[in-house]
Parts: C-alpha cells; sequence; structure tokens
C-alpha cells in the first residue's frame, strides 16, 4: 500500500516536471538571436518613417545599484541590433542626411572598449576592436562609444 502511494506521487512529480519543460519550451526557442539581416530591416523600415537621425542608447548596466540586478537589454534597442551586451548605443541616418552634407555611414553601432578587469567578473563581452565585429553584429560600422559625442557634434554642426 504505502508502495503504491509513493509510485502514485512519483508518477505526479514526474508529470509536474514534464509539464513545466512543456511550457518552458517555447522560451527555449525565444533565446535564439535571429539572423542580422532581420535587424537590419527592422533598422531600414525605421529609417525610412521617421527620416531624420535617431540616436538610441542600450542599457548601460548600471540602472540598479542592487546587487542582484541582472541585466536585460532595452526592448527597443534589442529590436533593432539584436545586441545583448551593455553599454551600447546606435545612430541611424536615414538616405536624405547625405544631402544635408552627412558624409558618414547610415548606420553605427557604438559598443564600449573591452575591460579586461571587468571581463573576469562578468564574462568576455564584444569590443569595437574586435576581429569580425562587423560580421557578430551585423553592421558594417562599429565604433567605440567614446566616439558618439564627436559624431553628434559633427552631425548638429558649428553653432553659436
Amino acid at each position: 500500500m504505502k508502495r503504491q502511494g509513493l509510485r502514485r506521487r512519483g508518477c505526479l512529480i514526474f508529470l509536474l516536471l514534464l509539464g513545466c519543460l512543456a511550457a518552458l519550451a517555447p522560451l527555449a526557442q525565444a533565446w535564439e538571436r535571429e539572423p542580422n539581416s532581420v535587424f537590419a530591416e527592422r533598422r531600414a523600415k525605421l529609417m525610412a518613417a521617421v527620416n531624420a537621425p535617431i540616436v538610441l542608447f542600450g542599457y548601460t548596466g548600471h540602472e540598479e545599484a542592487n546587487p542582484s540586478y541582472v541585466f536585460l537589454q532595452e526592448e527597443n534597442f534589442y529590436y533593432l541590433t539584436g545586441h545583448n551586451e551593455e553599454g551600447a548605443a546606435l545612430l541611424l541616418m536615414p538616405e536624405s542626411a547625405a544631402q544635408k552634407g552627412w558624409g558618414g555611414p547610415r548606420e553605427i553601432l557604438y559598443l564600449p572598449p573591452r575591460d579586461p578587469a571587468e571581463e573576469k567578473w562578468n564574462g568576455p563581452r564584444m569590443g569595437p576592436d574586435d576581429s569580425g565585429i562587423q560580421e557578430k553584429t551585423g553592421f558594417a560600422d562599429v565604433e567605440s562609444f567614446v566616439k558618439l559625442h564627436e559624431t553628434l557634434a559633427n552631425l548638429i554642426g558649428p553653432t553659436g
């Protein structure tokens, strides 16, 4: 009698675990990154719709001082870039920018420089100077985040 109770309880636990795994299966597919071409199409649609320069920042990873904070990329930034590391930014320039004197690239992904001391604790990160970074990110132009200010100043032009 005790054996039947244990067996029944074991079957219930097994079915419960199986149900949990079945419920999590769609989430596993959501973690798979889409091809770079999907993100490029999204950026092209946005540039065509807005027809103005767009600057978008990903999260820095320092939004919360809580020691149990887990970094999650800003959803719109990820939707357009597929980049899931903190401290990045995106500059999108419409086609009309060339007519207004813009000579730079139409899409630039800005990444923070590599920090071996930080990576020791948080794992390896992509940096703007990594070999093959263009293929990994899907951006022809990947710059150091430090250059964003200079690029925006050039875009605005002389003031005063």
